[in-house]
């Protein structure tokens, strides 16, 4: 399991619980989740997707303010589907039928779903950093996505 960390430093993976080493404000998951809420009922709540606001719950986020998340819409999270609030997306919400494994798995191996989904590029050489690495390396003076001095 990799946990949370950054995509090719446009995915962001979330913690799952507040904490204050991980995120400047120490809300993370909380804030964005927050957002999702308020995005799906600025842009139409349940006339534009019927689901529950409840049960939206973040996991992701990418460098083009898209915001992954779970609908808990099942007593088994292994059968939340991921919900997609997608910025600048068309739709701009979207369901997909299977867990956030599946849903990376296809953003990162799948051109068509990834052009469909995100609304950012990712490269070619895509890469993964944990959290805790990139806050070693922030600390470090380095670049976090990269390791390297900063340009």
């Amino acid at each position: 399991m990799y946990g949370a960390g950054q995509i090719s430093d446009a995915v962001g993976i979330l913690l799952p619980v507040p904490r204050t080493d991980a995120y400047a404000d120490g809300t993370g998951l909380r804030q964005e989740t927050e957002n999702a809420r308020g995005t799906w009922e600025m842009l139409g709540g349940r006339a534009a997707l019927d689901v529950a606001p409840d049960s939206i719950l973040a996991w992701g986020v990418t460098s083009g303010a898209d915001i992954y998340c779970w609908l808990t819409t099942d007593d088994d999270p292994d059968r939340w589907p991921v919900f997609v609030c997608g910025r600048h997306t068309d739709p701009p919400f979207r369901i997909h039928p299977f867990g956030m494994a599946e849903f990376l798995r296809r953003l990162l191996t799948d051109d068509e779903f990834q052009e469909e989904t995100i609304s950012v590029v990712l490269p070619e050489d895509r890469s993964f950093v944990n959290w805790r690495e990139q806050q070693r390396r922030w600390e470090a003076g380095l670049d976090p996505a990269t390791g390297e001095p900063w340009a």
